[in-house]
């Protein structure tokens, strides 16, 4: 990130050690040894520089600033690990990156704050983040089930047949109504560019199959895609249809 324009100091605040590093790049990648070679250096053009900030007071600088969804996608994937990493970096980084936060890592980004608005907003999102989300939808989607006052569902609900056999996990979970809720996200079907990289026919399939085996157990589902959460009145009417109740 870089810091080309600095901004106003809040009167008796004093600043953070951000940390800023600078990354040149040389115009002969070969006189380098593998060591000396920055993952980062297929996005680069030869002779230029980038600033790098540290993760921590990156986060710290911009979590506040995010709309709420946003920033709650972010620090549900900090804290449940699901990050993306990628073949080209060292594998030490791609190991850092899959590494869940904890809350109090997350709630500790507070004390870099500039204002005590920021620090405030910050331990709201921590407050409010779950390891528990199994992708960016899913974090979307609590937002706004929260926003529009219904009761809380449980997280990565396990739906287990009489003799403890695992029958399949539930996004969301409202145990009163035996009622499951579903985000599906057009990733999850889109073959060789999905999360699995699966084929979409054998998805679909396993889908289906697993959807009758927990319907087997007198369970209801409701399900929503993107654009009930970017229109939230639609998930709401299909919550209120399904019976699920306001807090």
């Amino acid at each position: 990130m870089a810091g080309s324009v600095k901004r106003a100091k809040p009167k008796g605040a004093a600043w953070p050690l951000f940390g800023e590093r600078r990354i040149s790049v040389p115009r002969a990648w070969s006189d380098l040894s593998a060591a000396q070679q920055n993952p980062f250096r297929q996005h680069l053009f030869p002779g230029s520089s980038m600033v790098l900030e540290d993760l921590r007071l990156c986060l710290a600088d911009t979590l506040p600033r995010l709309p709420w969804e946003d920033a709650i996608v972010v620090a549900d994937a900090l804290l449940s690990g699901l990050r993306s990493t990628s073949a080209s970096m060292p594998a030490a980084m791609n190991a850092a990156m899959a590494t869940p936060w904890s809350v109090q890592d997350l709630t500790s980004l507070a004390n870099s704050c500039t204002t005590q608005k920021a620090a405030h907003r910050l331990r709201q999102i921590a407050a409010f983040a779950s390891p528990l989300s199994g992708s960016p939808g899913e974090s979307w989607s609590r937002v706004v089930i929260d926003r529009l006052g219904f009761e809380p569902p449980v997280l990565q609900h396990q739906v287990r047949a009489v003799d403890g056999r695992l029958l399949g996990i539930l996004d969301f979970w409202w145990k009163g109504l035996r009622l499951a809720g579903e985000f599906d996200g057009k990733r999850k079907y889109a073959g060789s560019n999905s999360y699995s990289g699966r084929d979409v026919d054998p998805v679909i399939l396993d889908e289906k199959l697993r959807s009758e085996r927990i319907q087997e157990e007198g369970i209801r589902f409701v399900r929503w895609m993107w654009d009930d959460l970017t229109s939230p009145c639609r998930l709401e009417a299909k919550l209120l249809r399904a019976g699920v109740p306001r807090h």
